[in-house]
């Protein structure tokens, strides 16, 4: 049986932070999966800790504190260290990323492949949102080579061992899907309907989005920087420590 690890960057996020954990669980229980959850903490200024700190049921879990915001790629990527899965699926934590999606994206994991992409569709933002976004999209799929599917986001499975190298980039802040594509990692991606956010509100503002192109294109040119004894080092100087 394939252990699967679900890593969750969570940002002002403590109203969704329960049903996200009942439904991975109920997902998880549904198809027999050996399954763990990594939620990582990026310093969210509402109670987003106290929530995931009284999270109960049979579903293993552990809670990554941050110290300060590091933004959503570096959650993830701390997230990954942390996971004990041969696969990881990283997903956000307001639902729109739906968990019952996560079968389907298992089930396309073909050998040859090294990450699959939720390509999203539906309207789950503002149609000037929606345009900026598929612009967004287009030029990194142009910009990758084709290797990052159009229409992707962070709603993705992929290998641990490959997310493994991604993680000497760290410290510089990378944006994921960048890292992704700079490593030339197998890439494909299946259908998925995105819902409108639970919350009435989307982080990512046309000056957000302006922000994580600049970023991309970033971090084409980085170079890794750290090795596994400096990794650790770093993240754990990311943690917060214990009240």
């Amino acid at each position: 049986m394939i252990r699967i690890s679900v890593v969750v960057p969570v940002y002002k996020s403590a109203k969704t932070l329960v049903e996200l954990h009942q439904r991975i669980a109920t997902v998880a229980a549904a198809q027999n999966w050996d399954c763990d959850l990594v939620y990582v903490n990026d310093a969210s200024p509402d109670n987003s800790i106290s929530i995931l700190r009284s999270l109960s049921g049979n579903m293993p879990f552990q809670i990554v504190n941050l110290r300060q915001n590091l933004g959503q790629s570096s959650a993830i990527l701390i997230g990954m260290a942390f996971a004990k899965g041969e696969i990881i699926a990283c997903m956000d934590a307001d639902l729109q990323d739906e968990p019952e999606f996560l079968p389907a994206m298992l089930n396309s994991f073909a050998p040859e492949y090294d990450v699959i992409f939720a390509q999203r569709s539906g309207n789950y933002e503002s149609g000037g949102r929606l345009v900026t976004s598929f612009i967004f999209k287009s030029l990194v799929s142009i910009f990758s080579k084709g290797r990052i599917p159009l229409h992707s986001g962070l709603f993705l499975i992929i290998r641990n061992t490959a997310a493994q190298s991604l993680l000497p980039f760290l410290s510089q802040s990378p944006y994921l899907i960048g890292l992704i594509a700079k490593a030339s990692l197998q890439c494909t991606g299946i259908g998925v309907t995105r819902s409108g956010n639970k919350l009435g509100e989307t982080s990512y503002t046309f000056t957000k989005r302006l922000k994580v192109a600049r970023s991309f294109f970033s971090t084409l040119r980085m170079t890794p920087l750290m090795e596994k004894m400096a990794i650790t080092r770093w993240i754990a100087s990311q943690i917060a420590s214990e009240e």
